[in-house]
């Protein structure tokens, strides 16, 4: 037999994910899933790791990109001060364009006018028909107001759908200074 003991472990080098704590044991840090090491990497990190990598990129943007596009879409991300969920919501509204080599963005005015013409004839749809139950004699009364109620709930989850998806993102781009950055001739 053996005096000297056996261990069954092992020793990693993680290069930057690690520190040495009190000198006698070492911390490391390797997330279990894309959302934790999302909810806690900085920004430079995923930017790099965003353009170097398309799986992470389509992870945190909700799209896929070339290696040409994809340090574009950092670049404006980070040009702006636009956070990753704006970016997938410019991306759904048609505010973000993407070829295999360019990003192309949007600042027309078409898409809010579109997104509040939808709001308006969804309104006049659900106005008129929960009118059209009010006048309605034959039906219980605590049944139709309880369908108007329905209406009202369905219209106002349509609505706010509706200036979620068009309207929202070409807000954003206002406040943002896109839309001035964009108009002023280079």
């Amino acid at each position: 037999m053996s005096d000297t003991p056996q261990f069954d472990s092992a020793q990693l080098n993680l290069a930057l994910e690690q520190r040495a704590a009190g000198r006698d044991y070492h911390e490391y840090f390797i997330p279990g899933s894309i959302k934790l090491l999302l909810a806690t990497a900085s920004k430079t990190k995923l930017d790099k790791m965003a353009i170097g990598n398309p799986t992470m990129f389509r992870y945190r943007f909700g799209f896929t990109a070339t290696t040409s596009v994809r340090p574009k879409v950092i670049d404006f991300q980070t040009k702006y001060d636009l956070l990753d969920n704006e970016i997938r919501w410019l991306k759904r509204a048609g505010h973000l364009r993407v070829t295999r080599q360019e990003l192309i963005i949007d600042t027309s005015r078409l898409m809010p006018m579109y997104g509040w013409f939808q709001v308006t004839l969804v309104s006049l749809v659900c106005a008129a028909t929960i009118l059209q139950l009010a006048g309605l004699e034959t039906a219980i009364p605590w049944k139709r107001e309880l369908f108007q109620m329905g209406l009202g709930a369905i219209w106002f989850a349509i609505a706010a759908m509706l200036i979620k998806m068009f309207v929202n993102p070409w807000r954003t781009l206002k406040q943002a200074g896109v839309l001035n950055a964009m108009s002023k001739p280079s």
